[in-house]
């Protein structure tokens, strides 16, 4: 399977961040994107489809993305988390697989971040 045939799931708040973090893997054929604006919504995509990796906000509407991470762990899903800095310790359930990108991040960060959770092999 190549990059760019990746499903990844993108979890934002911010619908202008969502849609950059979307056209940015499309632009570098990373994956095939698919946007979530709630935690709600998220956990319910990833019960019903299969991805290959998950983006997230550590916090969306001041809550931390909790479930949204044990939804990806429960799956095997690598995460890459977005963090404002002090807001990755209100995380209580950390990826079992997964990096951290401090916001803002820079387009190459994220890029490679999101290339090296995809070239990893599922641990297991």
């Amino acid at each position: 399977m190549s990059l760019g045939d990746h499903e990844i799931l993108v979890l934002a708040e911010d619908i202008q961040l969502g849609q950059l973090l979307c056209d940015m893997i499309r632009m570098y054929r990373l994956g095939l994107p698919q946007l979530s604006m709630s935690e709600a919504d998220a956990c319910q995509i990833l019960a019903g489809q299969s991805f290959d990796m998950c983006i997230l906000e550590v916090t969306l509407r001041g809550r931390a993305c909790d479930l949204a991470v044990a939804a990806a762990n429960a799956r095997g899903i690598p995460v890459l988390l977005l963090s404002d800095g002090g807001d990755l310790g209100e995380l209580s359930v950390r990826p079992q697989r997964g990096l951290v990108v401090d916001k803002p991040a820079n387009e190459e960060d994220i890029r490679f971040s999101v290339s090296e959770l995809l070239r990893k092999e599922p641990a297991g």
